[in-house]
C-alpha cells in the first residue's frame, strides 16, 4: 500500500507583505501541501494574496463580519486534488477547519 504524508507548514508572518511574499516564493513551499499561516498580510479590501499553486481558504466568519479583520488564512497546495479536502464551517475569525 502507497500512503503519502501530509505535510504542514505553519506560520506567523506578522501582517507582514514581505515575509509572506518571501515565503510564496521560497521553492521549497512546493514540496508543503498545506500552509496555516497566522497574522497573514491582508490588503485594503480585506483579501491577502497568493500565487497559482494555492488555494486560499479564507474563515467562514469573513464576508458575516467584515468589519472584522481575518487573522488566519490557510493555503492548499494546487496538487491536492479539491475533491479530496472540503472546507468546515468553524464560528470564527482565528480558525480554519477542513476535512481531508
Amino acid at each position: 500500500m502507497n500512503i503519502k504524508r501530509l505535510q504542514i507548514w505553519q506560520q506567523n508572518l506578522n501582517t507582514s507583505f514581505t515575509a509572506q511574499s518571501s515565503l510564496l516564493s521560497n521553492n521549497k513551499m512546493a514540496n508543503w501541501d498545506i500552509i496555516a499561516i497566522q497574522e497573514p498580510y491582508i490588503n485594503f479590501l480585506h483579501n491577502t494574496h497568493a500565487n497559482h499553486h494555492w488555494y486560499i481558504i479564507y474563515p467562514t466568519q469573513r464576508f458575516s463580519h467584515p468589519q472584522q479583520w481575518t487573522r488566519a488564512i490557510m493555503l492548499i497546495n494546487t496538487k491536492l486534488n479539491t475533491n479530496t479536502w472540503k472546507q468546515i464551517p468553524f464560528p470564527s475569525l482565528d480558525v480554519i477547519a477542513i476535512q481531508l
